[in-house]
């Protein structure tokens, strides 16, 4: 019986998560959707229910961000963490090239973080940018994917502080990967 419960609490935040991906949007719009299960600690985190490893801003419906913590404490004192964004095109952001050029090119004080473009293609890109030994950046690992929809901008982007290990890191890129509109 607990274990039904556990469940149906971790299928209710998985579905929250989907839904708050989408609140940008109208409801006409599409949204991103994503395979969690691609990374096992991603999954045990939202199967787990605790929503102290989650953090979720809507103050702003055109700039939507959900923080959640994979290792750490919480969603406020996190190792490695996902970050998902739905925001509206405005301004100077209008592509998902946009984005990324916004993100690869903001100054980490005293840093020259690398930043290695994974794979791009019409609608979306992703890379990584790796800012070793860098006090001042929020992550010294960053793997970010960027979708562009007709209204929306999706970013989906892995945080670690630190490296890590190629496994997680495939197992990262597979859940970037599967990352798709509908």
């Amino acid at each position: 019986m607990g274990q039904d419960r556990s469940l149906a609490r971790g299928l209710r935040l998985a579905i929250s998560l989907l839904f708050a991906v989408a609140v940008a949007a109208p409801a006409s719009a599409e949204k991103l959707t994503f395979d969690h299960r691609n990374h096992p600690g991603l999954k045990a985190v939202l199967d787990g229910g605790d929503p102290g490893m989650i953090d979720f801003d809507a103050s702003n419906p055109r700039y939507v961000v959900d923080l959640i913590a994979v290792k750490g404490r919480s969603a406020r004192d996190w190792t490695e963490a996902l970050e998902i964004i739905a925001r509206t095109p405005t301004g100077k952001i209008r592509t998902a090239r946009d984005w990324a050029a916004e993100i690869q090119g903001g100054a980490v004080a005293g840093c020259n973080p690398a930043v290695t473009t994974l794979a791009e293609d019409a609608i979306s890109i992703t890379f990584e940018r790796l800012a070793p030994a860098c006090p001042a950046a929020r992550a010294e690992t960053m793997i970010t994917r960027i979708v562009q929809g007709k209204r929306s901008l999706f970013l989906l982007s892995v945080l670690v502080k630190g490296v890590p290990d190629a496994g997680s890191r495939q197992q990262w890129l597979a859940l970037l990967e599967s990352a798709h509109l509908d």
